[in-house]
């Protein structure tokens, strides 16, 4: 169902893309013209479009103490990112899907499925520099796809009703990492790798527990029964393998941790999180 849905979505963006673009444009968008450095304000004016779409089509968490909680996580995180000048802003989207992505511009996303499968606040910081991490990819044709992404967004919103809302931001997240990824001329799998080894570094220099990155992908890989079906939207934009949870770990054995004391705070992310847990893990 999920590569029906994403091909469904290329194949309307690409229609969407085309019917609306001069055949110049569509040139350089390929690659087939040189390519116009995309300013930061630029990036911020596409990442606002999709924000907007998203606001307006999934629900938004109104727990104010979890939604504060999670942007002071995700700002002490980001202050150790490359790209400081990008206004990050992170939205908790109410659903029981285990997801997270991210926008450009420096928005981020994560659903309160995904904060209840955590279990400290090194872990949400953990998923969150991910995303951090995968903002740090200027894509040099944001400057002139503008017209597709607005399509990108137009499109989701529309498959939405048919397949589900989360399954609508899921495919939208693979639309944008392909299109970013395409940009930088890397696979994927490398993207993710890139991301991953920042995100260790951002963990360390924010003082979490980089360790705390580590469980949450080795409890990915080894989840059973009920729970995959619900971060199965996730898998599929952020795959999680063997190979990339030891690559992860070679990279957290290089780590400059002589000396650090590290606290996963889990008392304080239990605290700021209850309001979204079931009843009986309260």
């Amino acid at each position: 169902m999920k590569k029906i849905l994403t091909e469904f979505l290329l194949v309307s963006l690409i229609t969407f893309g085309c019917a609306s673009s001069r055949p110049e444009k569509l040139a350089q968008d390929s690659g087939a013209g040189p390519k116009t450095p995309v300013s930061v304000s630029q990036e911020i004016e596409v990442g606002q479009k999709i924000h907007a779409a998203i606001l307006s089509t999934f629900p938004v968490c109104s727990d104010s103490k979890l939604t504060d909680y999670v942007n002071q996580v995700g700002l002490s995180v980001a202050a150790h990112a490359k790209r400081r000048n990008l206004p990050y802003q992170f939205t908790v989207l109410y659903d029981e899907k285990i997801y997270a992505t991210s926008a450009p511009g420096g928005y981020v996303y994560i659903t309160t499925g995904m904060i209840n499968f955590l279990q400290n606040e090194a872990e949400l910081a953990a998923v969150l520099a991910h995303e951090i991490g995968e903002l740090q990819y200027r894509d040099p044709r944001l400057s002139q796809t503008l017209q597709i992404m607005d399509s990108v967004t137009q499109v989701g919103v529309n498959v939405a009703p048919a397949f589900g809302q989360l399954g609508s931001l899921a495919a939208l997240g693979l639309v944008l990492m392909s299109i970013a990824a395409g940009a930088q001329g890397k696979p994927i799998e490398e993207r993710l790798k890139d991301a991953d080894e920042r995100a260790l570094g951002y963990l360390v220099e924010a003082g979490y527990d980089p360790q705390g990155y580590l469980d949450v992908i080795h409890r990915f890989l080894s989840a059973k029964g009920d729970v995959i079906p619900v971060f199965y939207d996730y898998y599929q934009s952020r795959p999680i393998s063997e190979d990339r949870f030891r690559n992860i770990q070679k990279k957290f054995d290089r780590l400059p941790l002589q000396g650090k004391i590290f606290s996963t705070r889990y008392d304080v992310f239990q605290e700021n999180t209850k309001g979204i847990r079931p009843i009986e893990q309260v």
